[in-house]
C-alpha cells in the first residue's frame, strides 16, 4: 500500500533522476524528510485517537493519505479484521474536519454524502462520530494513483470511460440542485487497475438558489452552507498533489509581445429576479453603461471607488471558469463543467496542470491566449462585466495545440513574429464544436468538439452533465459505465 502515500516511490523517483550525483546526500535527506513526516503524522493520528476514543474501538487508523485546508484524511480498516491479510480488509478513508470549520458547513457536507452519495460514482458516508470539537466522516475507499502519472498514457476507450463516469457523476450532483465547486482529477478517484470512480469532497458545493424552506421541493437538508473561513485565493494544498513540484510550465502565449493586461468593471445594475432564478437567462445589457474609462486599457477613479463585486469564489485556481474569475454572483452547475472540461483537456494534450496562473487576472489573461479576447469580452458583457485589454488575441485552435505539445510538427504561422512559431491560430472554416471525421493525436475528432463545448466561455451555452453523456464521444464506442 505504499504507493497510497506515496513517500517511498517518491524517494525512489529522486534517486533514480540524479544517478551521478550526491545521491548518498539526497537519500539521507530524504530519508530524515521522511522520518519526520512520519513521526508527525503518528502525532496527528494518537491525538485523534484520544479525542475520539470510540474511532480507536472501532477502527484501526494506518496512515495520512491526504490533507487539506478543511480537512485531513487518514487510512483505516476495522479492528474485527485486524488478522485478515490486506488484500482481503475492507479499507475506509477517515476525514477528520478542522474543528474551526463552520458548524452549519459540516452538517451540509454530510447531508450530501447521505442524500446523493453511494450511487453513480458519487462518494457516500459509511459513519459519523462526534466527540465535542472532533468529528470525523468514515466512507468508503479505492486505492488509485496521482493524475499525473496516467495523464499522458490514457488512450481514446479509457478516456471515454473516464470522462462518461465524471459526467455520470455531475448528473446526479447537479440532479439535486448542488454544485461541487471543487471538480478536478484529485476529487475524482480513479482505480485504473479496477475500472472504479468516485467524485469525492464536498467541503465547498453549494446549493442552487435557494428557495424559503415552505416552497422548496428539493430535501430542507441541502442548504446553502456558509463561507468558508479560508482565503478563497490560496491553494488547497494536499499531500497528494496531483502537480508535481518541478513541473514544466507549458506557455501558450506564442508571440514575443507580452500577454494583455486585463482588467474588469462591474455594470451597475443587479439583475432582476427572474433573471437570478432562470440559470440560462441573459443578465442586462450593459452597453449603456459609460464612464472616463470606457474603452481604456485601465480603471478610472470613479470606477475604482464602486463597491467590488461580490461572489462565490471557492475552488482550485487553475480549474475556475470565466464566471468565477468575473465575479459574477449567479452561478450555476455550469461551473462544475467547465472543470471537467480543463480535466479532458489535460488529458488530450498530456500536460497537467494546464493552467498555471497564480491569481484571478492572470487566469483571465490565459484564457485570453487560448480562446480569443473577443470571446471573453462578448462573455463579460452578457454577465454584466467590462473586460479590457491591452492587446487582442486570436485565440488558439485546440486540436493543434494537443497535437503539438504531443509532438506533431505544425507549419510555420503566418501570424506570429517569430520565425519558427508553429501554427496554432483557430481555423476559420469551421466550428470548434463541430464534430469532423478522423483523429487528431491519436484521440477521435468528437473528443475536441466536446472539450470546446465544455470550455465554452458563455456559462449559457456551455453543455450540461447529461447533455454531455449524449455527445458523439461519450455516446458512441465505449463501454458504458
Amino acid at each position: 500500500m505504499s504507493r497510497i502515500k506515496g513517500i517511498e516511490f517518491e524517494a525512489d523517483r529522486i534517486l533514480q533522476s540524479h544517478p551521478n550525483g550526491s545521491n548518498g546526500t539526497i537519500k539521507k535527506k530524504t530519508k530524515e524528510q521522511t522520518t519526520k513526516k512520519d513521526n508527525a503524522e503518528k502525532r496527528q493520528i494518537v491525538e485523534l485517537l484520544h479525542k475520539l476514543p470510540r474511532l480507536d474501538e472501532i477502527f484501526e487508523v494506518h496512515r495520512k493519505i491526504g490533507e487539506g485546508t478543511f480537512s485531513s484524511v487518514y487510512l483505516g480498516s476495522l479492528r474485527q479484521h485486524a488478522e485478515l491479510p490486506s488484500s482481503e480488509k475492507r479499507w475506509f478513508a477517515i476525514k477528520h474536519l478542522v474543528p474551526t470549520v463552520h458548524p452549519a458547513r459540516i452538517e451540509h457536507e454530510l447531508r450530501c454524502l447521505q442524500d446523493m452519495g453511494g450511487k453513480d460514482h458519487v462518494i457516500g458516508v459509511e459513519l459519523c462520530l462526534r466527540h465535542l470539537d472532533t468529528i470525523v466522516f468514515v466512507m468508503p475507499y479505492i486505492p488509485h494513483r496521482k493524475f499525473s502519472e496516467y495523464v499522458g498514457d490514457m488512450d481514446a476507450n479509457e478516456l471515454r470511460r473516464y470522462m462518461r463516469a465524471l459526467m455520470i457523476a455531475l448528473r446526479r450532483v447537479h440532479s439535486f440542485g448542488v454544485i461541487h465547486r471543487d471538480v478536478k482529477p484529485g476529487n475524482f478517484l480513479y482505480d485504473r487497475e479496477n475500472q472504479r470512480y468516485l467524485l469525492v469532497d464536498f467541503g465547498l458545493a453549494q446549493r442552487l438558489c435557494p428557495l424559503p424552506i415552505e416552497t422548496r421541493q428539493e430535501p430542507a437538508s441541502l442548504l446553502v452552507p456558509p463561507p468558508a473561513h479560508t482565503n478563497s485565493n490560496g491553494k488547497r494544498n494536499r499531500s497528494e498533489s496531483d502537480s508535481p513540484p518541478g513541473a514544466k510550465r507549458v506557455a501558450l502565449d506564442l508571440t514575443v509581445a507580452a500577454k494583455p493586461k486585463v482588467t474588469t468593471a462591474a455594470a451597475p445594475a443587479p439583475a432582476s429576479a427572474a433573471e437570478i432564478q432562470s440559470p440560462r437567462a441573459t443578465p442586462r445589457n450593459v452597453s449603456a453603461y459609460a464612464c472616463a474609462c470606457a474603452g481604456a486599457g485601465g480603471v478610472c477613479a470613479a470606477c475604482e471607488a464602486r463597491p467590488p463585486p461580490r461572489a462565490a469564489r471557492a475552488g482550485t485556481q487553475g480549474f475556475r471558469p470565466p464566471e468565477v474569475l468575473l465575479k459574477y454572483p449567479h452561478q450555476t452547475t455550469a461551473v462544475d463543467m467547465w472543470a471537467s472540461g480543463v480535466v479532458l483537456v489535460s488529458v488530450l494534450s498530456a500536460r497537467y496542470p494546464f493552467f498555471r496562473a497564480s491569481d484571478d487576472v492572470s487566469a483571465l489573461a490565459e484564457l485570453a491566449d487560448l480562446l480569443g479576447t473577443q470571446a471573453l469580452q462578448r462573455t463579460a458583457a452578457a454577465l454584466g462585466r467590462r473586460l479590457v485589454t491591452s492587446s487582442g488575441r486570436r485565440g488558439l485552435c485546440l486540436r493543434k495545440l494537443c497535437a503539438w505539445l504531443r509532438g506533431a510538427p505544425p507549419p510555420p504561422c503566418t501570424h506570429s513574429r517569430l520565425p519558427r512559431a508553429p501554427c496554432l491560430c483557430l481555423d476559420g472554416n469551421f466550428k470548434p464544436q463541430e464534430v469532423r471525421a478522423g483523429s487528431v493525436a491519436g484521440f477521435p475528432d468528437a473528443a475536441f468538439a466536446l472539450a470546446a463545448r465544455l470550455l465554452e466561455p458563455d456559462p449559457r451555452a456551455r453543455l450540461s452533465a447529461a447533455e454531455a453523456l449524449r455527445h458523439p464521444f461519450l455516446a458512441t464506442g465505449g463501454e458504458r459505465c
